[in-house]
């Protein structure tokens, strides 16, 4: 059964704009800001260290190879320095040049801004200094200390002393905001050494905190590393003061961590049934360097698969830190998951071990098809996947070989079974039309089992499996001038993700293009999200002058290959409601605006009864004047010859249910600045019930029949 998914944001934003409903990215500053340099003070730094910033995806991972701009702004003077590139950890930097134009005074701010489109920015602030009887004309003191006081705390505490830093210009009159106070320890060679460092202030770079618009920075310490005592400095600008070192002593912390051993962990270890072996954890401070005794730690086996037993349940650490438990698998498949788990600590602190049983193969079953098909010198669209089955248990762990006869390629000839016992690989044709196979194979205890999937490989062409109205996804629900959605195979094997027509419907995108009966359809977008491609487009407005309904020939071509003929089904009518999941609770609802412009939500922003609200639609026929195919801007010329957006009134009458009944249709019109889409305004009822999910409806009136798109909801206060 062919299943269907809403089109991506890409497809909702060719529609609307979708900003809230799409997930955002970050850009956050690693290192560099709150400078401070005097190029022409002896002893002072005259350059800025490298300003880094580290861009991240709406998932936070790393974003590789993307361009940031970095746009330096200073009093009476702003340039746009350039750009860097981030590397393979997300991070790029710029070397800010200490370019200054003073104008009276002997301090320059400059703000730096790091962007990327479509991404929040990061912003530094600069400071460049004039010396003034060639010293920098700065105050930096501790408040109320003359030196750097001694500080002493446990592993992952805040010290009860803060460090209070002033930084003053101008003979103590002037407040210098934005200047970084970090606190350092020597950097450590092979054994760890204590340490402190600034809570970090948020926003800012990791163990950090700014001077505020009184010139004032205060740093509540933070202790980790090995215990101890040792030194510590205080750093004020970057690089501009640094303090005499004052001591530092770290004591020990709670117990904090959980994690292997150097040796003798016992994890990942393989055994027969029946058989046993330690397990064996690390109870350490939040450093994770120092042992913690007394910690209790239970221990329990979470394995989805296999069972197994342990000699205790709870242990307490030692002085070295150490807890241990027996486990003794007593069935397969496995592996053995066995938990432990450090009390009393809020969030809670884990660590899993794996045991890995041996197992005896009995069985290899075909997961996917046996059978698949393709165009040339394309992928496969689905893995071929086989399980491993011990008595028709899953086996994980185990090699399985992968052939292919010539004709077709693999991506690799041996894969080990997941947790879930399956193996897979992905196949792609060759440039010769033709029936291969590939064979999958294991050998156990001397038997061979093995599996054959039977690969065919068709020339180019798209091959179309059904067509779909593009709001409510009915199967062969489409009228003149709807919007439809193709799926099928072939449409679009060369792209992943989406292509849209973000201005105007274009007849081709991306090589692909569509007739109805030979007239050409408008393409909104092309797409191949996880193997599943599509094509959404307008339906000629020209069908209407059949006799409808109607039997149409379609016809795709990808690449200049035309598919075979697909017989479509075109009603004069065709409701179809525009839906999204909303992004607060994910339940699929009618894409609905209230009176003062906002998207419905049931979280935060239901619709209010009695409030006229709008909805989008596809498929209600012919208008007031007429469409025309790819309309997009329907725009006529007032009275004084300015072109402003012309009302088409749609001429069939409508029905909107709300809460399964007959709601107040206010209007209904061609949606202004869109194709194939139609605006529905309808009066939700004082009297109806509230709720996140009450039932929302279309329908044209057919005579004496009534035509119902497809059914949705929506959330009303």
């Amino acid at each position: 059964m062919q299943k269907f998914k809403l089109p991506a944001c890409g497809f909702l934003t060719a529609l609307f704009v979708f900003a809230a409903l799409c997930s955002a990215q970050t850009i956050s500053i690693v290192s560099g800001n709150g400078q401070v340099v005097c190029p022409d003070c002896p002893g002072a730094p005259g350059v800025f260290a490298p300003l880094v910033v580290l861009v991240k995806d709406a998932s936070g991972n790393p974003v590789v190879g993307t361009t940031v701009s970095w746009t330096v702004s200073e009093p009476q003077y702003s340039f746009a320095t350039g750009t860097s590139v981030t590397n393979s950890s997300g991070e790029a930097s710029y070397a800010f040049p200490t370019i200054g134009f003073f104008y009276g005074g002997n301090f320059l701010p400059a703000t730096v801004v790091a962007s990327v489109p479509n991404y929040p920015s990061a912003t530094f602030v600069e400071n460049t200094v004039q010396p003034v009887d060639g010293a920098a004309p700065l105050t930096v003191s501790l408040v109320p200390y003359g030196s750097a006081p001694a500080l002493s705390g446990a592993v992952g505490s805040t010290g009860k002393v803060a460090i209070v830093v002033s930084v003053l210009g101008n003979g103590g009159i002037t407040a210098i905001s934005n200047v970084s106070v970090t606190l350092q320890t020597p950097v450590p060679g092979k054994t760890p050494i204590p340490t402190v460092a600034c809570a970090t202030t948020p926003g800012q770079q990791p163990g950090t905190v700014l001077t505020n618009s009184d010139g004032i920075a205060t740093c509540s310490p933070v202790f980790g590393g090995a215990l101890g005592t040792g030194t510590y400095s205080i750093v004020v600008g970057g690089n501009l003061v640094t303090f005499p070192a004052g001591k530092l002593t770290v004591t020990p912390g709670a117990p904090a961590m959980l994690s292997f051993p150097a040796s003798g962990s016992g994890n990942n270890s393989t055994l027969n049934v029946n058989s046993s072996i330690q397990l064996t954890a690390l109870v350490t401070d939040a450093s994770g360097v120092n042992p913690a005794s007394g910690a209790v730690v239970t221990w329990a086996v979470t394995s989805t698969s296999g069972t197994a037993k342990l000699s205790t349940a709870s242990t307490t650490s030692g002085s070295s830190g150490l807890v241990a438990t027996v486990v003794t698998p007593t069935a397969g498949p496995g592996p053995i998951k066995v938990t432990a788990t450090l009390v009393g600590v809020t969030p809670a602190v884990t660590l899993v071990f794996t045991v890995n049983v041996n197992i005896v193969v009995t069985a290899l079953q075909n997961i996917s098809s046996l059978t698949e098909a393709t165009n040339v010198n394309t992928a496969f669209p689905d893995a071929l996947t086989v399980q491993v089955n011990d008595n028709g248990q899953a086996v994980p762990g185990v090699t399985v070989s992968f052939a292919a006869t010539s004709g077709v390629s693999i991506n690799q000839t041996s894969v080990t079974t997941g947790p879930n016992g399956q193996a897979q690989v992905t196949a792609t044709a060759g440039d010769t039309p033709g029936t291969y196979t590939v064979t999958a194979s294991i050998t156990s205890a001397g038997k061979t089992y093995s599996q054959t999937f039977t690969l065919t490989v068709n020339p180019n062409g798209a091959t179309i499996t059904s067509v779909n109205n593009a709001a409510g996804f009915q199967n062969q629900f489409v009228s003149p001038c709807s919007l439809a959605t193709i799926f099928g195979t072939g449409l679009a094997d060369n792209i992943q993700g989406v292509v849209a027509s973000f201005i105007e419907p274009l007849p081709t995108v991306a090589n692909v293009s569509v007739t109805f009966n030979g007239v050409t359809a408008p393409i909104l977008d092309v797409a191949n999200e996880n193997g599943q491609e599509s094509v959404s487009v307008q339906v000629p407005c020209e069908l209407s002058t059949l006799t409808l309904p109607a039997t149409v020939s379609m016809v795709v071509t990808v690449n200049n290959y035309a598919s075979p003929a697909f017989n479509v089904s075109v009603a004069e009518y065709s409701p179809g409601i525009f839906q999204a999941f909303d992004p607060y609770d994910g339940v699929l609802r009618a894409v609905l605006v209230r009176p003062d412009g906002s998207f419905v939500s049931a979280v935060n922003n239901p619709a209010r009864r009695g409030e006229v609200i709008r909805m989008w639609v596809t498929g209600l026929g012919p208008t007031s004047p007429a469409l025309f195919t790819n309309e997009f801007d329907p725009l006529v010329p007032d009275a004084n010859g300015n072109l402003v957006p012309q009302m088409l009134a749609v001429q069939a009458s409508l029905v909107v249910g709300v809460n399964n009944s007959g709601v107040s249709v206010i209007s209904a019109n061609y949606a202004y600045g869109m194709v194939g889409v139609y605006e529905v305004d309808f009066e939700v009822p004082a009297s109806t019930t509230p709720g996140s999910n009450v039932p929302f409806a279309i329908a044209v009136v057919e005579g004496n029949n009534l035509l119902f798109g497809n059914a949705s909801l929506i959330a009303i206060e």
